[in-house]
């Protein structure tokens, strides 16, 4: 890691296993509920043209003389942090032998960073409308997605604060108060304020990116010292509800409060006790409900690390609801009692480890990883170390964690289609 100035890091994840370059700027700021909405759109904005290059089709010819370079925006809630990433995948010059790619890579950058389409102090309001009627669409496409909008209720349940209970790009209602100026201030923020990691995947030098970002004027900014985990009153009430909608197939979301957030104490028992439940093909969710009993479409778990919940997602029909809840806390209750095999432990290690050697398959998996041992103060962590750490958990390390975990919220929505 390379300091150019105060809260702003360069990271070069060198490889000759590409073809490719890939740059992603990623900017960290605290969540917060007033300003999700705005950085979502704000990224959206900057994703389809710039000052440089006015319209779309500016924009994407640009990327289309620079051999093809494939750019993209996103945002993403990390706990108690909210990130907004711009990511570049170039050809690697030397594989065509060309020169001068990553410079003029750099340069595009340069010109969307710096220069966004902005007239007079605010976004040009023609893109601005779109872009804001786009996002709106993206709302209205997570009700028509019955397993989206179950999830976002079995949040909205489970979570107390709202900027944890919203998505990762914000709600609806924040749009009517977004205007061309009061983002073109969340830009100025993000781009003066913002903790920035610059990650760069690929066969170069560091020595070729720093003098490629020379002239990136970023001004220094305070280092953010938040935790990054999110962790809520573990004594609050359990909390139920029913709704039913005009569809075919009933979905019953379960949350439950964990204490496995990443790579702390829990973590790697977390890993195994999540596939032992219902995260893989031979977990119990599956092999029982699913399979044996006929139950359910589909089943599975999966944990949020940086907020400690368990997700438990289930499509049912709507008279076996009470049935299929019951087997899935008799399913965590046989954790908690040890009732599984060395060799089920073994089988989930092993699919956890071919995961975990993928993760260098694609340049976006080495960056995300490089990037949340970052956010957690760790920046090196082998695939070697994450496996032997995965080898070293217990038959009692697993069921100790599961006698850790609490059901706190239920969200059904019935299907009166059934």
């Amino acid at each position: 890691m390379v300091k150019i100035g105060e809260g702003i890091h360069l990271h070069i994840l060198p490889t000759k296993k590409f073809k490719t370059i890939s740059i992603q700027f990623r900017f960290k700021t605290r969540l917060q509920e007033k300003k999700v909405t705005k950085r979502a759109l704000l990224a959206n904005l900057m994703d389809i043209n710039s000052k440089l290059y006015p319209t779309q089709i500016d924009f994407r010819r640009r990327l289309s003389e620079l051999y093809g370079a494939n750019f993209f925006t996103d945002v993403a809630r990390y706990g108690n942090y909210h990130v907004l990433s711009l990511n570049i995948e170039c050809v690697d010059e030397k594989v065509i032998n060309e020169t001068g790619i990553v410079d003029e890579v750099m340069k595009f950058l340069y010109q969307v960073i710096f220069f966004p389409n902005v007239i007079d102090g605010h976004f040009q309001e023609a893109t601005f409308n779109r872009e804001v009627d786009k996002l709106r669409d993206e709302f209205a496409s997570r009700y028509d997605d019955k397993a989206v909008y179950a999830e976002d209720k079995l949040n909205n349940l489970y979570f107390h604060t709202r900027e944890q209970q919203m998505t990762s790009y914000g709600q609806e209602s924040d749009l009517n108060d977004i205007t061309p100026t009061n983002l073109f201030d969340t830009y100025l923020e993000m781009l003066n304020e913002d903790q920035l990691d610059i990650y760069v995947v690929g066969n170069i030098t560091e020595s070729t990116i720093l003098r490629t970002l020379h002239p990136f004027d970023f001004k220094p900014r305070e280092l953010i010292n938040e935790n990054p985990f999110y962790e809520d009153d573990k004594n609050k009430p359990f909390v139920k509800k029913i709704e039913t909608q005009e569809i075919n197939q009933t979905l019953l979301t379960m949350g439950l409060k964990t204490p496995i957030y990443y790579h702390n104490q829990y973590y790697y028992a977390g890993l195994i006790f999540n596939g032992l439940l219902g995260a893989m093909p031979h977990s119990k969710l599956f092999q029982i409900v699913r399979e044996k009993e006929n139950l359910a479409y589909s089943i599975s778990s999966e944990v949020d690390v940086y907020r400690g919940l368990l997700f438990i997602y289930a499509g049912i029909e709507s008279e076996e609801v009470d049935n299929v809840q019951s087997i899935i806390l008799d399913q965590l209750e046989e954790i908690k009692n040890g009732l599984f095999s060395e060799n089920e432990i073994e089988q989930t290690k092993e699919v956890i480890k071919n995961e975990l050697f993928q993760i260098d398959d694609t340049p976006y998996s080495m960056v995300e990883r490089a990037f949340s041992l970052e956010l957690i103060g760790r920046e090196h962590l082998s695939l070697n170390e994450w496996i032997e750490k995965l080898d070293s958990v217990s038959r009692e390390e697993i069921i100790d964690l599961a006698g850790l975990i609490d059901l706190k919220a239920t969200y059904i929505l019935i299907g009166e289609n059934n």
